[in-house]
């Protein structure tokens, strides 16, 4: 069994901007020392996400970060430690909390995780599915002890609500919405809305979802309607959320 730390770096349009893209995730294996970073290829995706950036800057500096944090002939006796390591990244480009995974010796987590977090960065036979997903963040819960059970809740009618997990006094539910019509997820989205309302007061209401920003407009309407009575968050952060809330 190996002891994994992971972090994922992410674009914003501004420093103060909440919307964000994946471009990297970075690897430190604590048993071994090995240090890994994947980041994107796919950079036309990257300049839908922001027009005026400059791809060849960005390009570059992903390659800097992967020069500089993967193990060499020039670096390998040298010390590593992720949470001083992204302390200085900030402005537009951040790594986003520190996350713990215990894994099997032979297992390949880095291509997995990668295809968590740079998923849209792949042809569609290479994603994880959905089931997939959901196994890896409650194998992230597991490893920091927190329990977690089906996510169905008795709604007012006496019916079933579909959570996909529960935390202690959290229920959460994820969304998908790459190459999905988003118009026509705004009607799901008020059923979803409506079953947080129900259970506002009795129990905290997370969404999280992954979107590749194709269809800005809808996925705005979307998120301001699941917003009513819940947190709504991207994949990464959503996961920061969960781990705040329930770690004690």
């Amino acid at each position: 069994m190996s002891h994994i730390e992971y972090s994922a770096l992410n674009y914003y349009h501004s420093p103060v901007s909440d919307e964000c893209l994946c471009l990297g995730v970075l690897f430190h294996n604590i048993t071994t020392g090995q240090r890994d970073f994947k980041y994107i290829s796919n950079f036309k995706r990257f300049q839908a996400f922001d027009d005026e950036a400059d791809i060849n800057f960005v390009r570059a500096y992903l390659v800097g970060i992967k020069e500089d944090v993967e193990t060499s002939i020039l670096n390998y006796k040298d010390s590593f430690d992720l949470h001083s390591y992204v302390k200085v990244f900030a402005n537009e480009f951040r790594f986003s909390t520190i996350k713990k995974l215990n894994v099997d010796e032979n297992e390949d987590y880095v291509d997995a995780l990668t295809k968590v977090y740079l998923k849209y960065d792949l042809a569609k036979s290479q994603r994880l599915n959905s089931n997939e997903e959901k196994k890896l963040i409650k194998r992230v819960l597991e490893t920091n002890n927190l329990e977690y059970s089906n996510g169905r809740i008795s709604g007012e009618f006496n019916d079933e609500i579909p959570f996909d997990y529960q935390l202690e006094n959290l229920c959460i539910k994820h969304f998908s919405f790459k190459g999905k019509n988003l118009r026509r997820l705004i009607s799901n989205a008020r059923q979803w809305s409506f079953a947080a309302g129900e259970l506002a007061g009795v129990k905290k209401v997370l969404f999280i979802y992954d979107s590749d920003f194709e269809d800005r407009d809808n996925l705005k309407i979307i998120i301001n309607i699941l917003s009513k009575y819940a947190e709504v968050l991207q994949m990464d952060e959503g996961m920061d959320y969960i781990l705040k809330s329930c770690i004690t």
